[in-house]
């Protein structure tokens, strides 16, 4: 099991049709189309070809999603219709795209800060680091960092990586616990 597939099993344990799920850096697509079989999505990105990429595979696979070309730092800017039960965010650059264009410790720390307020009770920030490149690393390091201090009353959190691989892409599932 590759770290694409763990994470779609986390979300499947998750989601609920009557659910909504955000996908704050929507990519090509994959992670948006996989999240419309399992409940409401809204999806962005700041680079427009992302946005095209993501629509033409909804449309090649007869799916629908809510797509804004936005930074996920101004995520609390969408309107939503209910607290979104999942924030999924799949870090680095887009694939066959421009590699110097990637996400940025910054907007995402920014970002993060953000989409923990917007969640769900029992909802889940879904965040997939990429360290193989510099700001990778960078991002990696910081949101760990960051997701140690959250207080363990209200948060349960997981770092899951493969330590036989160097620099393997990593994932931080954090749940917030239900009152």
């Amino acid at each position: 099991m590759n770290h694409l597939e763990l994470t779609k099993q986390y979300w499947k344990t998750l989601l609920h049709p009557s659910d909504l799920a955000i996908d704050a850096t929507c990519g090509n697509g994959h992670d948006t189309l996989f999240l419309s079989e399992l409940s409401s999505v809204i999806s962005l990105d700041i680079q427009e070809a992302a946005i095209r990429n993501t629509e033409a595979l909804l449309a090649s696979k007869g799916k629908k999603a809510t797509l804004y070309r936005l930074n996920h730092a101004d995520i609390d800017s969408l309107s939503l219709p209910h607290s979104p039960r999942l924030i999924v965010y799949n870090l680095g650059y887009l694939p066959g795209g421009d590699k110097s264009l990637t996400t940025l410790l910054g907007t995402t720390l920014i970002s993060v800060e953000k989409a923990k307020t917007m969640l769900a009770e029992d909802g889940a920030l879904s965040i997939t680091c990429y360290p193989g490149h510099k700001e990778g690393a960078i991002e990696e390091k910081a949101l760990c960092n960051w997701a140690e201090k959250l207080s363990y009353k209200e948060w349960r959190v997981c770092h899951h990586r493969w330590i036989n691989r160097t620099n393997a892409p990593s994932i931080l599932w954090i749940e917030k616990i239900g009152k």
